[in-house]
This record gives C-alpha cells, sequence and structure tokens, in this order.
C-alpha cells in the first residue's frame, strides 16, 4: 500500500484517474474497529485508460457514513470520488466536495487520520 501525504498527493492520484468518474464501487471491508477498505474500478490515464481497480485504506477512522456492499451498484458515481486532506485529517466519498465538512453529504465517506491505496487487478 502506498500512502497518500497530503492535498498534492491527493491531486495527482485523482488526476491520474480521472477523479473516478464513472467508476464502479466494488467493496467496502470493515478491517477492524478504526479501519476500512473501499474497493472501486476506475480508468487509469497512465495505462492508456486501461481500467483498474483502486484499494484505498482508511486507518484511525473518525467518521463514516456506509453502505452494503449490495447497495454499492446503485450509487452513482458521474461526479467521481473526493480525496480532501485537511488539519491533519483525510476524507474519501463519492461525489465532487470542496471541503471535509461538505463530503459529509456524500452517499458514501470516510473520515480518519491516514489512507493509503494499492492498485489490485480490474474487476478482482
Amino acid at each position: 500500500m502506498k500512502p497518500l501525504t497530503g492535498s498534492a498527493d491527493a491531486a495527482k492520484l485523482t488526476e491520474r484517474i480521472l477523479n473516478g468518474e464513472g467508476g464502479m464501487l466494488r467493496s467496502l471491508t470493515v478491517k477492524g474497529p478504526t479501519t476500512m477498505a473501499l474497493r472501486l474500478s476506475v480508468q487509469d490515464a497512465s495505462r492508456g485508460f486501461d481500467w483498474i481497480d483502486l484499494v484505498f485504506e482508511m486507518n484511525g477512522v473518525t467518521d463514516a457514513k456506509l453502505l452494503d456492499d449490495k447497495q454499492l451498484s446503485f450509487v452513482d458515481t458521474d461526479e467521481g470520488i473526493t480525496l480532501r486532506y485537511e488539519n491533519g485529517v483525510w476524507g474519501i466519498g463519492v461525489g465532487r466536495y470542496e471541503s471535509l465538512e461538505a463530503l459529509k453529504s456524500s452517499p458514501l465517506y470516510l473520515t480518519g487520520t491516514s489512507l493509503k491505496y494499492e492498485e489490485a487487478p480490474f474487476g478482482g
């Protein structure tokens, strides 16, 4: 897993994956009381727009709005995803938001102390 270290890292990644627009939410896994992983399929600009899966792992989760895996396929991702870093707190959510507070209106979001990701085979 590669840690995201701040807003610049998040901006590079979201640009590379076209903000996750039109992506597919694959799974949401609770790995522990304060650790959760969100897997989604996105197009990767650095690979000729081939589809890949990204697994985001949030540690130190402080707030979340979760959905059952069965509901994930019904979530509209046309606006993509948001990765935000403010005052030492990370946020990830579905949709486009300009602040962590606004992110909390997302149909699915996580906030926590650290965020990392890894690439995985498409649809895995």
